[in-house]
């Protein structure tokens, strides 16, 4: 029983150290999303391209040009500190993951809306009809997700491209899908019937007589209301995107700044003086890292630029849509009844402890416990026993 306490303890600290979604070990191993996978090919290419321009300056240039060339990275060297690139990098990246993180907080969840439904009270022999209500209303909030959604995702663009998709999905019905439209035109504005399927939910809540009588009616207006204007701030979103000029700017300070360390991060074979310089290590291991950090910095900002497309760190839309689904579903259908009422182990207890607790019978674990922690502070003893013992072993103390 120890043994499995241990092991599952164990388990759960490795788990810990993964809790936002990556361990702590693996993070510069990692491939999929990595600087290596973005970078790698452009950084090979980089490299090769200084590599071949050293070769040219020691090898097929004579004396007087090797001493131009080298007044040349010189100069080119101390016009590298003038360029503001980190300001400028460092200020558009900051934008866009703001604008990253604000449409990832504004896509909306059906979560509210059906809990809402299963808190309006029907009689017994009308909780099949409710029943098929509540699961519309949900279903009409998965489609018009699917349908804004589809107008600003290249992933669903592919994967519905037609009404006809959505249909064989059975998210809507031919005849829904009539009134909705095709859904195929790419004008910005004022021509999608993507938020029809929400008005519908309105419809339905208003004619029902279970749901219009219930102090929740109104609640629930309002959270189908906020799920439309998160949908609509995302799709803003989409058509709102950072001004060309801008990103134009920071590409162009990006590449003209490398572009330039190709001859002014160049090791010399002779320095200011005309000397034989001291140190000519051929490769250019700090370039390398600064290529890393800002094209990173840049490559990073161009992957959450558009977190609504096909790169590995965009938006999982195919699974968050079938979860919306399957988990409303879930919730308005109300097919299992809850938990019998009994007394909780806290009950009568001034100062309850989160732990494993001894009134429900977890006393061998705690008891386990308790000896783990008294080994730890064993080890800790001996560790100070020893260090004390070599301190006044040492020489002149």
């Amino acid at each position: 029983m120890a043994h499995l306490n241990m092991k599952a303890r164990k388990e759960k600290r490795l788990q810990e150290q993964g809790i936002l979604g990556e361990s702590r070990t693996v993070i510069l191993t990692r491939w999929t999303s990595s600087i290596w996978k973005l970078l790698w090919v452009e950084l090979l290419m980089y490299i090769l391209c200084y590599l071949a321009i050293s070769f040219i300056y020691r090898y097929a240039l004579p004396p007087s040009w090797q001493r131009y060339f080298e007044h040349l990275v010189l100069f080119f060297k101390s016009k590298l500190t003038g360029m503001p690139l980190t300001f400028l990098l460092g200020f558009y990246v900051s934008l866009v993951v703001n604008r990253w993180w604000n449409q990832c907080c504004a896509l909306p969840w059906p979560d509210t809306i059906a809990t809402f439904l299963c808190g309006v009270k029907v009689k017994d022999e009308e909780e099949e009809k409710a029943r098929t209500l509540r699961r519309t209303i949900i279903r009409y909030c998965v489609l018009s997700y699917v349908l804004c959604l589809r107008r600003v995702s290249i992933l669903l663009k592919k994967k519905y491209l037609t009404i006809e998709d959505i249909v064989r999905t059975g998210l809507v019905t031919k005849n829904e899908a009539a009134r909705i439209g095709e859904e195929d035109n790419t004008q910005q504005h004022g021509v999608s019937n993507w938020s029809l399927p929400l008005q519908w939910c309105t419809q339905l809540a208003e004619k029902d007589a279970n749901i219009s009588t219930s102090p929740v009616y109104g609640l629930l207006l309002l959270k189908i209301a906020d799920f439309r204007s998160n949908l609509t701030t995302v799709l803003t979103y989409g058509h709102v995107p950072i001004p060309l000029v801008y990103s134009q700017v920071v590409h162009l300070a990006v590449y003209v700044y490398f572009a330039t360390c190709l001859i002014g991060e160049q090791w010399l074979i002779r320095g200011k003086g005309g000397e034989v310089e001291e140190i000519d290590l051929y490769f250019p291991i700090f370039m390398t890292f600064k290529f890393l950090f800002f094209f990173g910095w840049l490559r990073v900002a161009e992957a959450l630029y558009n977190p609504f497309g096909e790169d590995d760190d965009d938006f999982a839309l195919r699974e968050l849509i079938n979860r919306h689904l399957k988990v409303g579903m879930k919730i308005v259908d109300k097919l299992e009844d809850p938990p019998q009422l009994v007394k909780d182990v806290f009950m009568g207890q001034s100062d309850p402890v989160l732990i494993a607790n001894i009134n429900n019978g977890f006393a061998e674990e705690i008891e386990v416990e308790a000896q783990k922690e008294e080994i730890d502070m064993g080890t800790k003893e001996k560790e100070l026993e020893m260090i004390t013992i070599s301190g006044e072993t040492e020489p002149g103390v």
